[in-house]
């Protein structure tokens, strides 16, 4: 059974990085509220900074690369977390692309305690089929609650430090979806869906249980094990069923990039 068409896709969103571009836009943000550059350091943008210094003294920790299909638009998720030494999130960063045209970019959310303190999101806003801007919006919290928020825009990211801080009304956000990503919940709960078999090897496509508008991602088999063999005996009878995996990133830092499989198992068993 060959599915080359999802395998391309698949391989794509694995290999995903939110580069910035350049564009010749020139728009006006008309969601800003105030001209007047922000001056204040705020508990959580000190935080911020605090982390973003120690984060090669931090594991880091991969989610399952994540794409999916919509009306013709192919969409790509993953998160990256940073824990500490007792194994919490300080740092989680959703990287993603909505489709053609669409926004890309990261999230990134800075942590104490498992609340947020800080925000920040870096991103290429789409204009038009032609042209976008450079975006990068930052939000600090005082205990639960969002206290500033502050966005500067640019033709191209290499200009942004020379753009302006412009505040805007205090947005808040939610841990939810990068927390299900990471975890592997609800609709990022892997299901046995089929097998992709390549020039680059065996793979097993897992998602969501059903046949269209899921998420879906992919990961190689370098190994038959007794597990793999049952499976590929009984492709159909498996289809959909929950399974457990364990994997490792390989490649990447200009070679191709996949999601290699370690271990697996029934989810139940």
């Amino acid at each position: 059974m060959k599915y080359n068409y999802i395998l391309f896709a698949v391989l794509i969103a694995i290999g995903f990085s939110c580069q910035q571009k350049t564009t010749s836009s020139t728009s006006q943000d008309e969601e800003v509220k105030d001209s007047t550059s922000v001056e204040t350091v705020y508990p959580g943008q000190q935080k911020m900074e605090e982390i973003n210094s120690s984060l090669t003294e931090l594991e880091e920790v991969h989610s399952l690369y994540w794409e999916k299909y919509n009306e013709d638009q192919t969409s790509f998720t993953e998160v990256i977390a940073y824990l500490n030494d007792d194994g919490i999130p300080v740092k989680m960063i959703e990287q993603y692309s909505n489709g053609s045209f669409q926004d890309q970019g990261s999230r990134h959310f800075y942590l104490e305690d498992k609340k947020i303190v800080a925000f920040e999101e870096k991103k290429d806003s789409w204009i038009d089929s032609n042209t976008f801007i450079y975006e990068e919006i930052q939000t600090f919290y005082n205990e639960q609650e969002p206290v500033a928020t502050r966005k500067r825009t640019s033709e191209s990211v290499s200009n942004i430090e020379s753009s302006e801080w412009k505040t805007m009304r205090p947005e808040s956000h939610t841990l939810t979806k990068v927390n299900k990503i990471l975890s592997g919940e609800d609709e990022f709960e892997t299901h046995f869906i089929s097998i992709i078999e390549a020039q680059s090897g065996l793979f097993l496509l897992l998602g969501e249980p059903k046949d269209n508008d899921r998420y879906q991602t992919a990961v190689r088999v370098d190994e038959k094990t007794p597990f793999i063999e049952d499976l590929l005996k009984n492709l159909e009878a498996y289809k959909f069923r929950p399974i457990e995996i364990q994997f490792m990133i390989e490649g990447g830092n200009g070679s191709p990039q996949f999601q290699v499989l370690t271990d697996a198992k029934w989810k139940g068993e």
